[in-house]
């Protein structure tokens, strides 16, 4: 039976908040030697699973990214207000529900990602590293958070961080749902696990 779409929503959303919640927790063990500065990791985990929920759970996901960002950035930044903390979530989930929209449609992915291919994973992984990076930083700047002169080095950290994060996320994932499909011996050469997994979310 299929869950009613209002309800598979609510839980795309909770999931999301739940997995980016637990990612920032995961990706504290890194600190010690992938933190840059505060708000910027040279391995971000979370951005991978930014990625994969935004890919996978549309608008539902954006949403409980967007509160679980909010809610992390309560034990990123000190001295900065909510409306402030609530800029730096928006600017990141923004950026990357912007730049997966209008580049899937560049790329010919369709709604069911039934087409999208390893190479178009790539792409999204350097194109909203890129987006995410610049934008967040123009915000860090605008609100302070960045000296003018360490700008560009804030933002080259960020975009790397940020890729390797996607990249690592997206590489297990795949491997992940390939070798279960392999075991269940429900592989089809013209579907990949994403397929599947957003056949079952968008139902």
């Amino acid at each position: 039976m299929n869950i009613p779409s209002p309800l598979s929503k609510l839980a795309i959303c909770c999931a999301s908040f739940l997995l980016f919640s637990l990612s920032f927790k995961l990706n504290a063990l890194l600190d010690s030697f992938a933190l840059y500065a505060p708000g910027v990791n040279l391995v971000f985990v979370p951005a991978g699973i930014k990625l994969v929920c935004l890919l996978l759970g549309g608008e539902a996901a954006a949403l409980g990214l967007l509160l679980s960002s909010i809610h992390a950035s309560l034990s990123v930044w000190s001295d900065t207000s909510l409306a402030e903390m609530a800029s730096f979530s928006i600017a990141s989930i923004g950026s990357y529900y912007l730049t997966i929209q209008l580049a899937s449609r560049a790329m010919g992915i369709d709604d069911t990602l039934g087409n999208l291919r390893y190479r178009h994973i790539v792409i999204l992984c350097m194109l909203v590293s890129l987006a995410n990076g610049t934008i967040q930083n123009s915000v860090y700047l605008i609100q302070q958070k960045v000296l003018p002169q360490d700008v560009l080095a804030s933002t080259a950290a960020m975009v790397l961080g940020d890729f390797l994060g996607c990249f690592i996320v997206i590489t297990l994932l795949n491997v992940g749902i390939d070798l279960l499909l392999v075991i269940l011996h429900r592989r089809e050469a013209d579907q990949n696990g994403f397929h599947r997994v957003a056949a079952f979310l968008r139902r």
